[in-house]
């Protein structure tokens, strides 16, 4: 599946559940994109919870914790949760993803050729 497709598919798997993702004025869509970003910090502090229990777990044989083994499904599942709040958030704003990565990896080939 290619990435525009990915992202068509979630969009329409939002509406079709009655998430809110096209707007008649501005107040209504701020207001919509100010509670995805809080969404999209809580799945972000998910992933960022499991991971510090992995080096707790890691760093103190008595922790309980998970290694990081054990752990990678979970967090992958996060980082899939916190994709699907970029998908929306780009949408929101007019904007097409996958474009919008492709000119920013443009930007930073250039930004940091030096480094190269």
């Amino acid at each position: 599946m290619e990435f525009t497709e990915l992202v068509e598919r979630q969009i329409n798997a939002d509406r079709q559940r009655g998430f809110q993702i096209d707007f008649a004025d501005d107040a209504n869509r701020l207001d919509q994109i100010e509670k995805d970003l809080i969404g999209l910090f809580g799945e972000v502090g998910e992933f960022a919870n499991l991971l510090k229990k992995v080096r707790l777990a890691t760093n103190h044989r008595r922790y309980p914790g998970p290694t990081l083994a054990l752990a990678e499904r979970e967090l992958r599942d996060e980082l899939a949760d916190v994709a699907i709040y970029l998908f929306r958030l780009s949408v929101m704003l007019g904007g097409n993803l996958e474009v919008d990565i492709l000119a920013k990896m443009d930007v930073n080939d250039i930004r940091y050729k030096t480094i190269d």
